[in-house]
């Protein structure tokens, strides 16, 4: 098999780890890789596991507008002979073409993903997140791709800010490609889920520079909820969703939820006992501008009288559907949440010790 992986993300390189990891033997730099960027070794163990699921990968190529990152990849993998970064920009459809020459399966992942800067940017919001997927899939269909995962989010639901509202354009067109994808051979599917802990732009990342500078953690809204999960997880619902996709659904993993002061209150909890003295204090300073909603919904009241439990994570099976239709149908293994809302008694279930052991296992300790 050979993968391309759009974006280079903390998200977007746990998938290239996994994938390098499925067929080559484990090495040095590996490690060295997970401690650099806050990981650790045991996650370089679960990599491995995981990724022999993927089959047996020959190719892997990384695909992004950051230099840097892809410079980072190369000086961890060295010059493999089955890896290749491509310096490029989702927005350039003729570059995408030339990344996707030979591939087997495209994980698209890149996207601009802050709420706020959406509100002062949606023209070009739209311009990657939208017509950037758009795209993707056009290329990975000119060139044979067997399979193409669009990453999204929860904030695709009932949007009410820039980047849901693209996001959730990106799923429609690409479920609709779908629709016509199949005489070629290419099937497009989107995976769903929450906030990532530790991943770009996390909350984590903010909490750690007002830690060593000694200054109180900011929350927007004390009572605002949201999804969590790690970029394990994460990276292991899109290998599952590649394994048992059809072509035009979407795929969910079944989340779990807390308030975000909650989980304030456990990330100082973690530091409490390693930093002698430290006593965080939590600042509530207001919901963003630009749309941000105070509690998430992973799946509308629509979605929910067509989702089915499939081997552990929820589908939501397309309503267009493609030439050569697979019915989907639930064989029981897990209970779909009704109303899949983050601030629901049936989510909202986390304690403030599983919280604390979440960010304690994602982050590097930097006293």
């Amino acid at each position: 098999m050979n993968i391309l992986v759009i974006a280079c993300g903390c998200l977007a390189i746990g998938f290239c780890l996994g994938v390098m990891f499925s067929t080559k033997q484990k090495s040095d730099c590996i490690s060295r890789f997970f401690m650099k960027d806050q990981r650790d070794a045991e996650r370089a163990e679960a990599y491995w596991e995981l990724a022999k699921r993927a089959g047996d990968v020959t190719r892997l190529a990384a695909f992004a507008r950051s230099e840097s990152r892809l410079a980072e990849l190369i000086n961890e993998f060295g010059h493999h002979e089955a890896f290749r970064p491509f310096l490029g920009d989702v927005r350039d459809e003729p570059r995408l073409r030339d990344a996707c020459v030979g591939m087997d399966t495209v994980i698209h992942a890149a996207a601009l993903k802050r709420v706020d800067d959406g509100a002062y940017n949606p023209l070009e919001m739209h311009k990657t997140n939208v017509i950037g997927s758009i795209n993707v899939a056009n290329a990975a269909r000119a060139e044979g791709v067997k399979n193409v995962v669009l990453v999204s989010s929860d904030k695709a639901v009932s949007a009410t800010n820039t980047y849901g509202g693209s996001k959730y354009q990106a799923e429609n067109c690409l479920r609709e490609l779908n629709a016509h994808s199949a005489p070629r051979g290419t099937r497009i599917s989107c995976v769903r889920y929450g906030n990532v802990l530790a991943s770009t732009g996390s909350v984590l990342t903010i909490w750690d520079r007002q830690r060593q500078r000694n200054e109180a953690l900011t929350v927007t809204d004390d009572t605002m909820t949201r999804f969590w999960m790690t970029i394990d997880d994460a990276v292991k619902h899109v290998f599952k969703a590649i394994e048992i996709m059809r072509g035009g659904e979407i795929i969910l993993p079944v989340m779990r939820s807390s308030t975000i002061h909650l989980l304030a209150r456990a990330y100082g909890h973690v530091f409490k006992g390693l930093v002698e003295g430290y006593d965080s204090s939590i600042r509530s300073i207001g919901v963003r501008p630009g749309g941000e909603k105070r509690h998430e919904v992973l799946i509308n009241e629509d979605e929910a009288t067509r989702a089915v439990a499939q081997e552990g994570v929820i589908v939501i099976p397309p309503a267009v559907h493609s030439w050569t239709e697979d019915e989907w149908k639930t064989d029981n293994t897990i209970s779909i949440p009704s109303p899949y809302r983050s601030n629901s008694k049936e989510c909202l279930t986390y304690t403030i010790y599983e919280l604390a052991e979440l960010i304690a296992s994602q982050i590097k300790v930097s006293i």
